[in-house]
This record gives C-alpha cells, sequence and structure tokens, in this order.
C-alpha cells in the first residue's frame, strides 16, 4: 500500500511542479539558467556520469589508505583473539 500511495504521490507531484501553471508571482519573475550556471551543471553531470560508469581512478587513488585501514583491523582484531585467548586460557576455560 504504502509503495503504490508513494508512486501515485510522486507521479501528482511531478506533474505539478514541471507541467503545472505557476501560480506564485515570485516564482513567475524567475528567470531560466544563465549560460554560466549551464556549463557548470553540464560539467558536474558529466564528471557525475563519467565516475559512475567508470570509478577506476576514484578507487585507484583510495585503495592504499583503505588498504591501510584494513590492515589496522586485522591487526586489532588479531590483538583482541589472542587476548580473549589468555583470558580464557588463565580462567581456565576449556581445560
Amino acid at each position: 500500500t504504502a509503495l503504490i500511495l508513494g508512486a501515485a504521490y510522486t507521479l501528482w507531484l511531478i506533474k505539478r511542479v514541471f507541467f503545472g501553471e505557476i501560480s506564485n508571482d515570485h516564482v513567475k519573475a524567475l528567470h531560466d539558467l544563465s549560460p554560466r550556471e549551464w556549463t557548470v551543471m553540464t560539467t558536474l553531470a558529466a564528471y557525475t556520469l563519467f565516475f559512475g560508469l567508470y570509478p577506476k581512478p576514484l578507487t585507484d587513488v583510495m585503495q592504499p589508505s583503505v588498504a591501510k585501514l584494513i590492515e589496522q583491523i586485522q591487526v586489532n582484531k588479531a590483538a583482541e583473539v589472542d587476548e580473549a585467548a589468555q583470558m580464557m586460557g588463565a580462567a581456565g576455560v576449556g581445560q
């Protein structure tokens, strides 16, 4: 029910926002995008599309820090396991 109502509301909203009449005088006074704004928007959209389809340049930059983070997590986890084993041994658990 929520999915159907959500879809219906979204379609109604899109109809009113994009295809409805402008009822607010402040909104009527607004101008369309300037060429500079179009250039910025197009450039950002192109970068978003490029990195969405080909993220390798970004993942290559992040790889060393992610590898270091994974290494630190593994070292900490191994230390926790060793500490738990020592505590269990000292308590006589498993003997």
